[in-house]
């Protein structure tokens, strides 16, 4: 008994199936590398990995909020809600700054924390063999608190800004200008 055109016609797609199973390349280089964005916050030049930030937008026009700390800059109409922006200039180097205006912020969403961070600079995604990084380089005093090391680039040291440090600040999670204690409150 002879093979109908579709039995045949699946044994020969059974037959280059097999045929076609080749082992998958060797990796060269199988080392763990770390990928970020290069970045800059008030002049200082960072880096953060990626995933860790939501998005990166050109800094939207913002209304004031009366009674906020100095480095909270408004709110801005964001994708059909409100994102607070926040001066990276001024919450960092407790300084506004006065050259041209800052372009772009950082989206950055955090359980409980949703907030914009203006930038002073953007430069690319960068990628680094995770050894290459140096926990013992000094980092800029505004930033060590939220630095995880870094990554030597062209010359240059550029910190790792950890975004889980810098959002579990009490500073950053209270933008209230106001004093909130009550002190010595009587029911006379």
């Amino acid at each position: 008994m002879g093979m109908s055109p579709m039995q045949s016609l699946e044994l020969l797609e059974r037959i280059n199936a097999y045929d076609g199973v080749v082992a998958p390349p060797a990796f060269e280089n199988d080392q763990m590398r770390w990928v970020g964005t290069s970045l800059s916050i008030a002049g200082i030049p960072l880096l953060v990995g990626e995933g860790e930030l939501e998005e990166i937008i050109e800094t939207p026009a913002v209304t004031t909020i009366p009674g906020t700390k100095p480095w909270v800059m408004g709110v801005a109409a964001f994708k059909g809600g409100l994102l607070p922006i926040l001066s990276g200039d001024v919450l960092f180097r407790k300084c506004p700054y006065s050259g041209r205006a800052r372009d772009y912020a950082m989206v950055v969403r955090r359980p409980g924390m949703y907030f914009g961070i203006t930038l002073s600079d953007i430069q690319r995604d960068l990628t680094f063999n995770i050894d290459q990084r140096d926990m013992r380089h000094p980092v800029d005093p505004d930033f060590a608190k939220f630095s995880l090391g870094g990554f030597e680039y062209e010359g240059q040291f550029l910190a790792v800004l950890d975004l889980d440090k810098l959002v579990a600040d009490d500073d950053l999670s209270n933008a209230s200008a106001t004093d909130n204690s009550i002190k010595g409150k009587s029911d006379e």
